[in-house]
């Protein structure tokens, strides 16, 4: 058995935006919060383009953060689209380590997440107060997949994997990337004409 986890390919995912549509659950605290304020747009979370959601006006920066630390947060996350399904079948060859920045209540509420959601997944935790992206961490004999630009470019992996459609915080991407959780297991498994 130990043979087996030692030849299993390394497999580094980002948690908010790649695995999780934290937008949306963001965009949902929001519309509760505001909806009787006199300024108040529902926001939709597929028009978000602002990595400090700057499209819900009623709320200043600082109260958006306030939602990564809230249960009601994690109670909304969903899957993005055939996340989970493909990180089942993906686990079978790969050792898959969730990489994710945030505060320390984030960060504790995402382990409890994973344990509870993905239990075959490691996680490291990357605390804000100590880093700006996750340069520090060795992913030298792995694959990243992240929706950051800023994480992207600073990452030592074997290959770079920009996740997701075109966003302000990753537009400058020229590596390859994956618009969906299906692109990614084709790409994964070697599989990149589409069958």
């Amino acid at each position: 058995m130990k043979m087996e986890i030692e030849n299993k390919k390394k497999l580094f995912v980002d948690y908010d935006g790649t695995i999780v549509n934290s937008v949306a659950a963001t965009c949902s605290c929001y519309n509760e919060d505001f909806k009787y304020y006199e300024d108040f747009v529902p926001v939709k979370w597929w028009e978000v383009n602002t990595w400090n959601f700057e499209e819900c006006n009623c709320a200043t920066t600082e109260y958006i953060n306030t939602y990564f630390n809230q249960q009601r947060f994690f109670d909304r996350l969903t899957y993005m689209d055939w996340a989970k399904e493909t990180l089942d079948e993906l686990k079978d060859d790969y050792e898959i380590t969730i990489v994710s920045l945030g505060h320390s209540p984030n960060l504790k509420a995402k382990g409890i997440w994973i344990q509870d959601n993905l239990p075959y997944c490691k996680f490291v935790g990357v605390n804000f107060e100590e880093y700006t992206d996750k340069s520090h961490l060795d992913m030298s004999d792995g694959i990243f997949i992240d929706d950051s630009f800023k994480n992207l470019i600073t990452s030592n992996a074997i290959v770079n994997i920009c996740f997701g459609d075109k966003y302000s915080w990753n537009e400058d991407w020229t590596g390859f990337r994956c618009n969906n959780w299906n692109d990614v297991k084709k790409f994964l498994k070697g599989d990149e004409s589409g069958n």
